[in-house]
């Protein structure tokens, strides 16, 4: 095996990232064969010995890839000062020290992506065209108004806030009262989706990471993990387009505007009374004039009567 910068075999060896690496050799926290190593040393990895913080830097290991469903409520990470449940909890029957590639919020789950591969880990933190897609539940139905507010991005955070923009939104599906918002997010910089949604103020109810890449959870479920060969993991560098491909077929619901209806106006009724005869006695008293009128036509209590033609018939008093 040839010799490698130092910094290199400590990300390698799942130590740290290289950045993290380049720090602890400044401090003189890593030593070669006994003497403190510099910025720029190399070594041979199984024939130098190596130590980090006096402990040494083993034969490397098999490198080990691997995508875990992350319950809600444990932290991503393998240890946690508070003793709240953690990755290695779940990992126990995993022989290689593996750790996780970015975080996951406490109170969310989802898929993340373990390894011990350091140079690996550090690559895909770099990379920004890596889509990762959550499934957000929200109260209610959102509109096309509010999923275009979801879309303008916004900035975030406690102190120093970072400006946010997901990459894409859509409504996945609509239950009762509730519904499901697909949220797509490139690179790895650090946010708050939940606060996000907030923001833009809607209720969040939960989240979950369904994908990362071309990665998903399928068949697995909160608490389970499965082994993937080299070739499925370095496929999230070489081929990002594969994530994109996820996306572009998972189903999509159309949202609707929501407007009021117009109060239609109650249409007139036509009444038709019966035809009434009327009879009177003429100024003389001695004939009588019947008057027979064609039923008048009204529209309500707004109709005027008409006017009907009159027929005299005369007749001769006995």
């Amino acid at each position: 095996m040839a010799k490698e910068r130092v910094q290199k075999i400590l990300a390698k060896a799942g130590i740290c990232s290289r950045r993290k690496a380049e720090e602890m050799i400044t401090e003189g926290s890593v030593t070669i064969n006994g003497k403190v190593a510099k910025l720029g040393d190399q070594a041979e990895w199984g024939e130098d010995a190596i130590k980090v913080g006096g402990k040494l830097l083993l034969q490397q290991e098999t490198q080990t890839y691997m995508v875990f469903y992350k319950p809600k409520g444990v932290i991503c990470a393998l240890s946690d000062p508070q003793e709240r449940p953690t990755l290695a909890d779940y990992l126990t029957k995993v022989t290689h020290r593996v750790y996780p590639i970015g975080r996951l919020d406490f109170n969310s789950e989802g898929i993340v992506i373990l390894t011990n591969d350091g140079d690996f880990a550090e690559k895909i933190q770099r990379r920004d065209d890596i889509p990762r897609v959550y499934s957000v539940k929200v109260k209610g139905h959102p509109t096309e108004e509010m999923v275009t507010r979801l879309k303008k991005g916004a900035r975030v955070g406690t102190g120093v806030k970072r400006l946010f923009k997901p990459h894409e939104v859509w409504v996945k599906n609509e239950l009762a009262n509730k519904a499901v918002v697909q949220t797509v997010v490139m690179g790895s910089g650090a946010f708050d989706l939940r606060a996000y949604f907030e923001l833009k103020g809607f209720l969040v109810e939960k989240i979950s990471r369904t994908s990362f890449g071309h990665l998903t959870l399928r068949g697995l479920e909160p608490g389970r993990y499965r082994l993937l060969k080299k070739s499925q993991a370095v496929a999230l560098l070489e081929q990002p387009e594969l994530g994109m491909k996820v996306i572009e077929e998972k189903p999509r619901l159309r949202t609707k505007t929501v407007r009021i209806a117009p109060v239609a106006r109650s249409k007139p009724v036509l009444i038709k009374p019966r035809a009434e005869e009327r009879t009177r006695r003429d100024a003389r008293g001695d004939e009588r004039t019947t008057e027979r009128r064609p039923a008048p036509k009204t529209y309500g209590a707004l109709g005027a009567r008409p006017q009907g033609r009159v027929v005299k018939k005369r007749t001769q008093s006995k």
